[in-house]
């Protein structure tokens, strides 16, 4: 856990909704030292109490205003394993917007 990705997160743009502002601190709270956070899209779904549908579009949203980056992980087969989200927050952080949305 990054307290560091943590606080960025809370203090980044406010012009995302609240089930974007929450998918985005969970990803700040499970990010490492780097900036990387490893949770799966049904872990985020049942901590924000929403679909995962709602996730991902919550993380496309985010991965659109540049607040993170989405990259896959492969097996040794090829295989696409795990989802990797790279927080890119910190030249955002503290930039906040005056109208908030719902």
């Amino acid at each position: 856990m990054s307290t560091v990705y943590l606080d960025r997160a809370l203090d980044a743009v406010a012009d995302i909704s609240p089930t974007e502002r929450l998918v985005l601190v969970l990803l700040g709270r499970a990010a490492n030292p780097d900036g990387l956070a490893f949770p799966t899209v049904g872990h985020l779904a049942k901590a924000v109490n929403v679909s995962p549908t709602t996730v991902t579009h919550a993380v496309s949203r985010l991965a659109e205003l540049g607040l993170i980056q989405l990259a896959s992980s492969r097996t040794t087969t090829g295989a696409t394993s795990t989802t990797v989200y790279r927080l890119t927050i910190e030249n955002l952080a503290g930039q906040r917007s005056e109208g908030a949305r719902a």
